[in-house]
Order: structure tokens, then C-alpha cells, then sequence
């Protein structure tokens, strides 16, 4: 493990960012994930199926997108560890792997691997690499993750230790289609149901500071609405059969909203392909993907 100043953040000026970044690797973060986190998850969600609250006959489920909250004190070290203010950045593209089912209680360990850095037309993209694993070492998840620092410039040449995973979307031709609705709220209930707190999401003055309006809704949470319809939709309410998912955040969201979700399934291939349009007619999310497993393979190892 490695620490360097890589950022230096001057009221009124640019920050700097290079790629001395890649190759940065956090400790392992160890949680405990109870019931009641889970739980909370999915209900911050208004995701209310019995999997994730009715223990009185099985293991209770886990919402899908539920690592992201287990990586979340990886990412936040990788940034502060390095000087880089995390209000200053953008969630951009996402890639969640799900190698094993998660039950409930289980103790579990994450961390963080800067992968790669390169300047965009909108600026820096930044790239990581989380593990999640259990107590013994056996993986449970692995998430590919973007993030744009908008309108800033890389100092230096680009750099990439791994590769992101490759990822074509094409175009929807003739969806189904569903109206999300993100109450004003969501933000809020998000961050502390999620234990994800970012001030961006959640405090005027931190979004004014960055030029918005208000506060936007997480990406992750956008993510997660989408991906809780689909799963009670398409895959007989069984988050268990979801075996790989992600997207690229088009748009910021706005709370309140309603968002349209539009999708198709490739049942040969195993896959959802979706959209998530946002209230002035933008994507909020495309390039939406879901993985499944058949019904009789759910919750079994997919590490391959």
C-alpha cells in the first residue's frame, strides 16, 4: 500500500489529478452485514417483497445492489487517503459482478484498487476495482467503477493497470416500459439506509458549491430502483437469479421525479437490456445491462 498527495484543491482554482493515483490500494474494510442493514436497504428502496423481510421460513434475501454499500469506505479512503475531495466527482459507470449469493448475517470484507485514469471530454475518468470477500477469502462480489471529475483537466499522460470490462450497448427497439417514482425524500433515506453519505446528495449549500440547483440522487440509487422493477418484473421476483448488472449515468436526478424505465430481454443470452429516462427527456442511465441466472441456478456460485 501507497499514499501520495496526488490532489491539491485551492478555493477558486482547479484541483490537480495524475496518474501517481493508479496502482493506490485501501486496506480491507470488515463488515458485518445483519438483517437489519439489508433490510433497510431494500426498504429505503420501497422495495417491500417478502425476500428481503419474511425470515420466519428461509434465509432472507439481499437487494442486488446492496455491495455498493460495502464498498463505500473503500472508495471514500482511496480519495482522502490521496487528497482528492470526493464532492468534486461524479458517479459515471458502473459494473457489479455477484459471485455468490449474500445471506444474512454474514461477515465480509472490501476494498478498493485505483485501476486507471485518463482525460474525457467532460474530464478526469477515474477508475477502480472493489473485492468483496468473506471472512474465509471467498470472493462475493467484484464491481468495475467510473467516476468523472467534470471539468477538469489530468496533468500528465493517461494510465491503466487494468482494463475495464468491455461494454457495447445497442439501441432499445421495442421495450416494455414501467414509470419509476423517486419521492422527495429519497436522498436522504437513501444515504443513511445505505450508510452511503456523500454531502452532494444531501446538502444545498455542498451542491450549490458545484454548480446545481440542489442536491442530485445517488446513481446507485437510480440503479437501484431500476433494477428492483426488473427483478419483481422480469425474473419472478428472485433477486437471487441476478448475476451481473451496471450502466453508464447519463444525467443527474432531481428529486422528486418520475423516471421511465424502458427495457428488453434477450432470453438467450441471459440478459436485460435497459434505460432509465429522466424527467426533461434525458437518459439518466443507459447502456443498462442485467444479468440473470435460470431459476433452478439461483443463489450458486458464478466464479469462474
Amino acid at each position: 500500500m501507497r499514499y501520495s498527495r496526488v490532489c491539491t484543491l485551492t478555493p477558486g482554482h482547479a484541483m490537480t489529478l495524475d496518474a501517481s493515483l493508479v496502482g493506490y490500494q485501501t486496506r480491507w474494510f470488515e463488515h458485518r452485514l445483519d438483517a437489519r442493514w439489508a433490510m433497510a436497504y431494500a426498504a429505503a428502496l420501497d422495495d417491500m417483497q417478502p425476500c428481503y423481510f419474511d425470515d420466519t421460513t428461509t434465509a432472507l434475501a439481499v437487494h442486488p445492489v446492496f455491495p455498493v454499500c460495502l464498498e463505500w469506505p473503500a472508495l471514500v479512503d482511496s480519495l482522502g487517503a490521496n487528497g482528492v475531495d470526493m464532492r468534486r466527482t461524479v458517479h459515471a459507470t458502473h459494473d457489479l459482478e455477484l459471485l455468490t449469493a449474500l445471506t444474512p448475517p454474514l461477515d465480509v470484507r472490501s476494498r478498493a484498487t485505483v485501476i486507471g485514469v485518463e482525460q474525457r471530454r467532460p474530464g478526469i475518468y477515474l477508475g477502480w476495482r472493489f473485492d468483496t470477500v468473506d471472512a474465509d477469502g471467498r470472493p462475493l462480489a467484484r464491481t468495475w467503477q467510473g467516476n468523472l471529475f467534470l471539468g477538469e483537466t489530468l496533468r500528465g499522460p493517461a494510465r491503466w493497470d487494468q482494463a475495464l470490462p468491455p461494454h457495447a450497448p445497442t439501441p432499445l427497439s421495442a421495450p416494455s416500459r414501467l414509470t419509476l417514482h423517486a419521492a422527495a425524500g429519497l436522498a436522504h433515506t437513501y444515504t443513511e439506509c445505505a450508510r452511503i453519505w456523500n454531502p452532494l446528495h444531501t446538502e444545498m449549500a455542498v451542491a450549490a458549491a458545484t454548480g446545481m440547483a440542489r442536491p442530485p440522487l445517488h446513481g446507485t440509487a437510480t440503479l437501484a430502483l431500476a433494477v428492483s422493477a426488473l427483478v419483481a418484473r422480469c425474473l419472478g421476483g428472485d433477486p437471487r437469479r441476478v448475476r451481473r448488472l451496471g450502466g453508464r449515468f447519463n444525467a443527474l436526478v432531481m428529486l422528486p421525479c418520475a423516471l421511465d424505465l424502458a427495457w428488453e430481454d434477450e432470453p438467450a443470452a441471459h440478459r436485460l437490456r435497459f434505460e432509465v429516462g429522466d424527467a426533461d427527456g434525458g437518459r439518466a442511465i443507459r447502456g443498462g445491462f442485467l444479468d440473470y441466472l435460470p431459476p433452478d441456478t439461483a443463489g450458486h456460485s458464478t466464479d469462474r
